[in-house]
């Protein structure tokens, strides 16, 4: 007992600083989680925001309806350059999901390789990715060749 009080009487302070930098790594660990799940849930919602707004330009502009028209005919009727303009925009909209998975900002939705099989095997998609895809990064152009099924 007496080893004791005296091994405290010399290392207690010693202990007790030890105790408060583990629990400091401790606090610092909870939180920087907590802020990793705060930031994930805003870039969520910040990329669902852009979503609704880059699909609402349907509503306010109907004839934007033919580029998701499985039956388009591109060569009797070509490509509007607002009708290009609309996939550009969701191309680079998905071209921001992309890097916020591959940087593990946000998690992967469920359905989205369904999605983009389904986007890019319309006429319209289609063709503007093939006009467009050269001027994306190769990574992200294997990403949707590989959801469209081509690797």
């Amino acid at each position: 007992m007496e080893e004791a009080i005296r091994w405290m009487s010399q290392h207690g302070f010693d202990l007790l600083s030890a105790a408060g930098i583990v629990s400091g790594f401790l606090f610092t660990s909870a939180s920087f989680r907590a802020d990793t799940r705060s930031r994930r849930l805003a870039n969520l919602i910040t990329l669902t925001q852009q979503h609704r707004d880059i699909w609402e330009k349907t509503l306010q502009k109907p004839h934007l309806h033919r580029v998701t028209d499985p039956k388009a005919e591109l060569g009797t009727t070509p490509i509007t350059p607002e009708e290009s303009q609309f996939v550009v925009l969701l191309i680079l909209h998905l071209y921001c999901w992309f890097r916020a998975l591959q940087n593990r900002e946000v998690r992967g939705v469920e359905g989205l390789s369904r999605d983009m099989k389904l986007f890019f095997s319309l006429p319209i998609p289609l063709r503007v990715w093939e006009e467009k895809r050269a001027f994306h990064d190769r990574d992200f152009v294997e990403f949707v060749d590989k959801a469209r099924g081509l690797s």
